[in-house]
């Protein structure tokens, strides 16, 4: 549906934009069905899309910073074309409770008490292994450091400041 949203992008585009937002979409789903084939294909393409909450959230997101900014741009659509990464549509919330879930295993040694950003980028770069649960946390890993946005709010949440540690109270804060 993506694909076919970025083909027909002019048709959905704000008029004076290089973007598509949500009211754009309830224009074009509410219109009545024309006979024409071209039209009625948008049509139903935006009534469909709306019907897709998820889809909606990982079209909104910022293809640069990952943060909700009330518009689709082909850069936006493209990403989420493009990527094949499972977590793209959880929102901030989910990938917070994630990464609480899985804190143990991101935080490294017995004794650490934080994720490390620099580690967590790290992992993020690493290729994909073919064991379940390392590509898991790789998965995991890559979404929350491409969302930028996401990655300096878990650094900062708690503390104030950026400090390049993640530690639980400030994923358990960001998962409410």
């Amino acid at each position: 549906m993506a694909e076919q949203l970025l083909t027909g992008f002019n048709a959905f585009r704000d008029r004076g934009t290089q973007h598509i937002t949500q009211q754009g979409l309830e224009n074009m789903a509410s219109k009545r069905l024309t006979g024409n084939p071209a039209d009625d294909q948008n049509i139903l393409l935006a009534r469909e899309i709306l019907r897709r909450p998820d889809l909606m959230l990982g079209l909104d997101r910022s293809g640069s910073t990952g943060q909700m900014d009330d518009r689709f741009t082909r850069q936006d659509i493209n990403a989420l074309v493009h990527s094949d990464n499972t977590l793209k549509y959880q929102d901030d919330k989910e990938l917070a409770q994630l990464m609480l879930q899985n804190f143990n295993a991101l935080k490294g040694g017995f004794f650490s008490n934080s994720i490390k950003t620099n580690e967590l980028n790290r992992l993020a770069a690493m290729p994909l292994t073919g064991r379940p649960q390392t590509d898991a946390l790789i998965q995991l890993a890559r979404e929350v450091t491409q969302r930028s946005s996401v990655l300096e709010a878990m650094d900062k949440a708690g503390s104030g400041y950026a400090n390049g540690k993640i530690n639980k109270h400030a994923l358990r804060e960001l998962s409410r």
